[in-house]
């Protein structure tokens, strides 16, 4: 599981609830009642794959990517 305490990002801090309330909003929007299988902390991004097959990608600033 992602820590979501504290987050870098370009060698500044950033506090991980933006993101957290981005990714969330963007979730709560467009997948509704979806269940998040995994989440991957990758180098400048977040992996999050749902229960039915949907990988979702968003930057180091939660904001979607695109979907796989």
């Amino acid at each position: 599981m992602v820590n979501w305490s504290l987050i870098n990002s370009d060698g500044r801090k950033a506090s991980s609830a933006k993101i957290r309330k981005s990714i969330v909003s963007f979730l709560t929007r467009n997948h509704p009642c979806s269940v998040i299988d995994s989440i991957e902390k990758k180098y400048n991004a977040y992996k999050i794959h749902l229960i039915s097959g949907l990988c979702l990608i968003f930057d180091e600033n939660g904001h979607h990517v695109k979907t796989n």
